[in-house]
């Protein structure tokens, strides 16, 4: 009878940990497939833009052309702790939450000169002047090209505890995006 009870108490040991470990598998391939798509969705938003790009910090902004041919825009920001996605267009807004438990995020721009910045478009900056060999001035000309080239979102995820525990990047190349040209005195 003891023999029983002990080969009753182990199988139902062992039925206890694989039902566990199934459950902590699954719950960890629920939380990757949620990050999959939400890539997927900004790679995708990315790779359509047709018109203006701008942000910064958490948030960014773009248009984009919707499957009718129209422009739509798209706005990406951190709420709470979800990402979330508001798409605004000729039916209306409509506000998805992409990504729960997001401790933080941060959009990066890349320029075609090979450095990142903070934020786009920058602030207008003053034309350089060109100078010859000699040091003279020649002419006031535009500043270098600065065109965004790609774009990059750090998004820190909260873990079950609570606290922050991994930092995923996703870097998008984009079609060149011009910086807005001067604004010229008649």
């Amino acid at each position: 009878m003891g023999l029983f009870a002990l080969i009753g108490v182990a199988g139902f040991t062992l039925l206890n940990s694989v039902l566990r470990t199934q459950d902590a598998t699954d719950t960890r391939l629920g939380r990757m497939a949620e990050i999959q798509r939400a890539m997927l969705v900004v790679s995708s938003d990315l790779d359509q833009i047709t018109g203006s790009l701008g942000g910064g910090g958490a948030s960014l902004s773009l248009q984009k052309a919707d499957i009718t041919g129209g422009i739509v825009n798209v706005r990406y920001d951190l709420d709470g702790d979800a990402l979330t996605r508001t798409i605004t267009g000729a039916g209306g807004e409509r506000v998805q939450t992409l990504l729960t438990r997001v401790s933080s995020l941060r959009w990066t721009f890349h320029r075609r000169r090979g450095d990142w910045l903070d934020a786009w478009p920058q602030p207008q900056q003053p034309a350089l002047p060109l100078t010859g060999p000699d040091g003279s001035p020649l002419s006031s000309g535009p500043a270098p090209d600065e065109g965004v080239t790609a774009v990059a979102l750090d998004i820190t995820l909260t873990g079950v505890d609570g606290q922050p525990t991994a930092t995923l990047r996703r870097v998008a190349s984009i079609p060149l995006m011009e910086p807005a040209p001067p604004v010229v005195a008649p």
